[in-house]
């Protein structure tokens, strides 16, 4: 990564962000209305966008060797990965930019190598990729359900809650389809109605 960092530093300068449209997060503005943008996102060099970028790095064939050489990471990258019906191909240069080049660069606000800021993406995609197990977390809307006024929370046998859903709940009820929705003023603003929250 530094020599990747001292590259896009020495060709590109400096890194740009911006605000950008993304579909996998959905921010409220206000009561019924939610945006999907991210703010403060890296814009990526064209260059860097290809998936075979990092291999254009002599330092990138020790990487793949050691991926080769595990048994378990060779299993894990370049290959296709997920459920039956909704697999993606997991590409080992895609993934480095995504979860450690990107945070760097989002980390640092620049093209330079922060030790602690590698740590703290490798860490996390080393975590992911040596992961044994999944935890499933399932939430169910209950549209058009609204419990009775100052009632917070309903707890049911099996330690099931009916409640309110959070912002992040919502977020994700909305990516799933689970939710009506109408468009409001552009593809990525919407209204979800109070009572399918």
């Amino acid at each position: 990564m530094a020599t990747v960092l001292s590259d896009l530093a020495a060709r590109d300068g400096v890194p740009v962000f911006a605000t950008v449209p993304d579909f996998r997060e959905w921010h409220r503005c206000d009561q019924e209305s939610f945006v999907a943008i991210r703010r403060d996102a890296w814009q990526m060099p064209g260059r860097v966008t290809d998936y075979r970028f990092l291999d254009t790095f002599a330092e990138m064939g020790p990487v793949r060797a050691v991926v080769v050489a595990d048994q378990v990471l060779r299993e894990r990258v370049d290959c296709l990965v997920g459920v039956e019906f909704a697999l993606t191909l997991r590409q080992l240069g895609w993934t480095l930019v995504k979860h450690v080049l990107e945070p760097m660069v989002a980390a640092v606000g620049g093209y330079r190598f922060d030790q602690e800021a590698f740590d703290a993406a490798y860490s996390r995609l080393e975590e992911g990729l040596l992961a044994t197990r999944a935890r499933l977390v399932e939430v169910v809307p209950l549209n058009a359900f609204t419990p009775t006024a100052g009632v917070e929370a309903v707890t049911l046998p099996d330690g099931l809650v009916l409640q309110a859903m959070s912002d992040r709940q919502v977020s994700a009820a909305i990516g799933y389809l689970a939710v009506p929705i109408a468009f409001a003023g552009g593809p990525n603003s919407v209204t979800v109605s109070r009572f399918h929250q």
